[in-house]
């Protein structure tokens, strides 16, 4: 098994195992392309894959494969009007597997909706130093909106009103 890096709109597949120095691969952010790290044999993100900012870099880290990729000036040669994508699988609620999207465009947990979580899609941007497992990170968001689901009296199940009857 190897990583690899692909450039979905320039169609280039960096096996990340022959080009890494030390750990780490740097390529320069090319805004409009759309980034994604795979596990060669599954095609899909690892489940181990860290990804953070640092400056204006992306960074995704497999502690497993020891790899370290840098998306260099991610958020400085790409901007809200010409975005670059980082593309990540992730865990999903309702789906079997959802997507999180890293981009410019700032997004913040409050703005998903309960249809974002339902189909395993987020988007969001990162402040510098903040960091996310692609894997985790739309379970989390389930939970946050649940609890404010919870906190504001949602979700009744019947009750002493219930009009439901047994039988079909």
């Amino acid at each position: 098994m190897s990583l690899i890096l692909i450039k979905a709109k320039s169609g280039q597949r960096i096996d990340l195992s022959k080009v890494a120095k030390k750990g780490k691969y740097v390529e320069l952010a090319v805004a409009g392309e759309e980034y994604h790290v795979i596990d060669s044999e599954t095609g899909k993100t690892p489940e181990d894959l860290q990804v953070s900012r640092s400056g204006n870099d992306l960074v995704i880290k497999s502690q497993k494969d020891k790899i370290e990729v840098i998306i260099d000036e991610f958020w400085g040669e790409c901007s809200a009007e010409q975005q670059c994508f980082a593309v990540f699988d992730s865990a999903a609620q309702v789906t079997e597997q959802g997507k999180v999207i890293v981009t410019q465009v700032e997004a913040e947990m409050s703005g998903f909706s309960s249809n974002d979580i339902a189909s395993g899609t987020l988007t969001t941007s990162l402040e510098n130093g903040q960091s996310f497992s692609p894997w985790t990170y739309v379970a989390g968001a389930a939970a946050l909106l649940g609890g404010i689901a919870l906190a504001a009296g949602g979700g009744s199940s019947g009750g002493k009103g219930s009009s439901h009857t047994g039988g079909g």
